[in-house]
């Protein structure tokens, strides 16, 4: 892995070098390549590029086993083409290389071809502005081998790649740990996306394919955003927070029996009680004459009606009748009444 601590010590605010030195201690395999190409092909002047470029990692694409120009026009030809295998020994594969990266800009980093964005992206950040978020990923681990004792990080969910099952980010840290499964390595550190996730050092131990597995798929749930339900965050944070969630297994499966939760937001409450005191007669003229607190009566009822203030204040929630399937964690046993013990 190249070391990228210069990078902190190009010109800048000392927030935006500290930025840098956060991001830069759980960089993955996948993103030291990206970002040992980005850094080659447009060196930053300054902490703002640096961040710049620290943002749009996933914008690169990757291409295994093409560390040279021969392997290049060879894996283009076998994974992009219908060309034969055995017509390949008649080709000039260096050519074709060449015409690829022609086609497609990029830079070799060691046996990788790292491809550049097809149209530049914007600056996400410029001086004076409030630092952007290290986001777009659900987990991040830190994984140790035996023959790579001091670790690498490895960034979920990431980027699939033709003809591998696993993430680009998963086949990258297998290789750079020198291992072929999950269960030859150690986790050594954890981070979650999600606070409610809880401590996944304790809840996965050695399970580390468990750990990856479960990363992908909250991966997946938070860039889905319950495929573009409305608050959908605000929704799925508030049913965690009832659940009293402290454990990545059951934030899964909490979003998955959303339907299991009623909300109102804040926001209509107003709206809503105005609704309800007309439905029972009341004219809107007498209600706009009394000067009732609309907002203040529906979340009266609200409450009566056992929905509970969720945290931060975006609105209520309860849970229906609906029944809750546990699809990652386990159900919780219903407690053993005194004095029922197995005859």
């Amino acid at each position: 892995m190249t070391d990228f601590d210069y990078l902190a010590q190009l010109p800048g605010e000392e927030r935006e070098q500290d930025w840098i030195r956060m991001r830069l201690g759980t960089l993955s395999v996948r993103e030291g390549i990206v970002l040992a190409a980005a850094a080659q092909a447009d060196p930053p002047e300054n902490a703002a590029q640096a961040i710049n470029q620290l943002q749009i990692l996933d914008e690169y694409r990757i291409l295994l086993d093409a560390g040279s120009y021969e392997m290049l026009g060879r894996r283009h030809l076998v994974n992009d083409t219908a060309m034969p295998v055995d017509a390949l020994p008649f080709i000039n594969l260096d050519e074709v290389g060449r015409q690829y990266e022609n086609a497609h800009p990029g830079l070799f980093i060691g046996s990788y071809y790292v491809q550049y964005p097809e149209t530049p992206p914007e600056p996400v950040y410029r001086p004076g502005m409030a630092l952007p978020a290290d986001d777009g990923w659900s987990v991040k681990v830190k994984l140790a081998s035996p023959t790579v004792p001091e670790g690498v990080w490895l960034r979920l969910p990431g980027p699939f790649e033709d003809g591998y099952e696993d993430t680009m980010e998963e086949v990258l840290a297998l290789r750079e740990l020198r291992i072929k499964r999950w269960d030859e390595c150690a986790l050594v550190d954890a981070q979650c996306a999600l606070p409610e996730a809880g401590d996944l050092m304790v809840q996965y131990g050695d399970a580390v394919s468990d750990l990856l597995y479960d990363g992908v798929e909250l991966g997946f749930v938070l860039a889905q955003k319950g495929q573009g339900s409305p608050h959908f965050m605000e929704r799925y944070a508030a049913a965690l927070a009832l659940e009293g969630c402290h454990d990545l297994r059951l934030a899964l499966d909490v979003s998955q029996n959303l339907n299991c939760y009623d909300w109102m937001q804040r926001a209509d409450l107003e709206a809503s009680g105005m609704a309800l005191l007309m439905d029972k007669g009341v004219s809107e003229e007498l209600i706009r004459a009394s000067g009732i607190d609309l907002a203040g009566y529906r979340a009266h009822l609200l409450e009566q009606e056992g929905y509970t203030p969720t945290a931060d204040g975006w609105g209520y929630i309860r849970r229906n009748a609906n029944e809750f399937h546990c699809q990652f964690s386990t159900p919780a046993q219903p407690q053993e009444e005194p004095g029922m013990a197995m005859q």
